[in-house]
């Protein structure tokens, strides 16, 4: 290897290397968080009988340049809750403990909540009334 080769290879190598290590820079970024709540419905004093237990998570995905982010669709949380309560014939969700997290891969983040909770019946004298709210 010549003097000219040596010095074309070192910079295509430092290069390679810069450019390696700014895209690792920008990817396998996370959080997450954690909560609780009561709730998705006030219960007030209520009377109601435990279904179930249910646990379910939903995931989307954004654009993200630098501090901007572009989502690509609507977070279907209050979809997910919804369906939730729907399939196990329930009037409310009661103990919700919630998590999200995002990853970040290049210039797209994935985000995604789950949560665990118990489902809930109201007693036969309160049903009307709850219907009648929503």
């Amino acid at each position: 290897m010549n003097k000219n080769q040596r010095i074309f290879f070192n910079n295509k190598l430092v290069i390679r290397t810069s450019i390696l290590l700014l895209l690792l820079s920008f990817s396998n970024c996370s959080t997450s968080s954690a909560g609780i709540t009561t709730s998705n419905v006030p219960i007030g004093n209520k009377k109601y009988k435990v279904l179930s237990p249910v646990e379910d998570y939903t995931a989307w995905v954004s654009l993200d340049i630098g501090i901007i982010g572009f989502p690509v669709s609507k977070p279907p949380v209050n979809r997910l809750m919804k369906e939730s309560v729907q399939k196990k014939s329930a009037d409310a969700l009661i103990n919700i403990h919630y998590w999200n997290d995002s990853i970040v891969l290049f210039l797209i983040t994935i985000h995604r909540f789950g949560f665990h909770a118990e489902a809930i019946k109201f007693e036969e004298e309160n049903a009307n009334e709850v219907k009648k709210s929503r």
